[in-house]
C-alpha cells in the first residue's frame, strides 16, 4: 500500500510540474497491459573486475548530507526513490566524484529484510534466498549520464553482498530497456528469468519463468543470428 501511496504522490509531483504525459502513461498501464523484465544475476564467487567509468569515482553508503544534492529535483523516478528511503531497507549506495558530487545511487537488500521488501513491493521481486542479495532502484543523476557510471558502480555496489553472505546478486531490467541491459551486462549480471507483469483494471499479477542457464541476452542474440546468417 505505501507503494502504491508513494506513486501516487510522484504522479501528483509530476502534473504540478507539468508533466501529465507521465500520469496517462501510468493509468493506461495500470488499466490494460502486459510487461515483460529479465531477472539478471551476478555470481560473486566468479572472479570479475568493474569496468571503469570516464571518470573516477568513489562508492560509499548514502549518508544523510548527501539527499539535498541527489533530491532537489523532485521528478517522477526521483520522488519515488527518495520515499523510498523513508522504508529504512538498507543499504542505499552512492556513487559520488572524486570532488564528493553525487552521480548515482541504487538499494542492495539482503534477505535479512524480505518481510519489507515483499511488503513494500508486493511480490514484485522473489523472497530473496539466504546466499541471495537484491540490487535495484538505480538512478544516474542526469549530468553523469553518458559517462558509463551505471555498470562500474553497480559491480561495486554488488560485491559488498559478500559482507551478509551472499553469493548471488539479483536485478530486473526491462526486456526492451536495452542500454541498462548492456550496463548490467558490463556489471558482470546475465539473465536467469522472465518475469511477466500483468496488469487488468488496476489488479497486477506476476508470474516468474526461470531461464536455462547461458541465455543470451536479446542484442546478443541477435548478433549471433546476423553473425550466422552472413556465414
Amino acid at each position: 500500500m505505501r507503494r502504491i501511496i508513494h506513486k501516487l504522490q510522484a504522479l501528483w509531483s509530476s502534473i504540478r510540474q507539468g508533466n501529465s504525459g507521465k500520469v496517462l502513461e501510468e493509468f493506461r498501464r495500470w488499466l490494460y497491459s502486459d510487461s515483460f523484465s529479465f531477472g539478471l544475476r551476478r555470481d560473486l564467487q566468479q572472479p570479475f573486475v568493474a569496468p571503469p567509468a570516464k571518470i573516477p569515482i568513489l562508492v560509499r553508503p548514502l549518508a544523510e548530507n548527501d539527499k539535498p544534492k541527489i533530491f532537489a529535483d523532485e521528478g517522477y523516478s526521483l520522488h519515488i526513490r527518495h520515499d523510498f528511503l523513508d522504508e529504512n531497507i538498507p543499504t542505499c549506495y552512492l556513487a559520488t566524484t572524486t570532488d564528493g558530487d553525487p552521480c548515482y545511487i541504487q538499494w542492495l537488500m539482503s534477505p535479512s529484510h524480505n518481510h519489507q521488501i515483499q511488503a513494500y513491493f508486493r511480490g514484485l521481486f522473489p523472497v530473496l534466498a539466504p546466499d541471495e542479495a537484491l540490487l535495484e532502484y538505480a538512478y544516474t543523476l542526469e549530468k553523469y549520464r553518458g559517462q558509463k557510471i551505471m555498470p562500474s558502480a553497480m559491480a561495486q555496489f554488488a560485491e559488498k553482498a559478500a559482507d551478509f553472505g551472499a553469493r548471488w546478486v539479483i536485478t530486473f531490467v526491462e526486456q526492451d530497456n536495452i542500454p541498462a541491459l548492456k550496463g548490467c551486462k558490463n556489471a558482470g549480471f546475465y539473465p536467469y528469468l522472465i518475469r511477466r507483469e500483468r496488469w487488468r483494471l488496476f489488479r497486477r499479477s506476476l508470474t516468474f519463468t526461470p531461464l536455462p542457464d547461458g541465455t543470451p541476452y536479446p542484442f546478443d542474440a541477435t548478433s549471433e543470428g546476423k553473425t550466422a546468417a552472413a556465414a
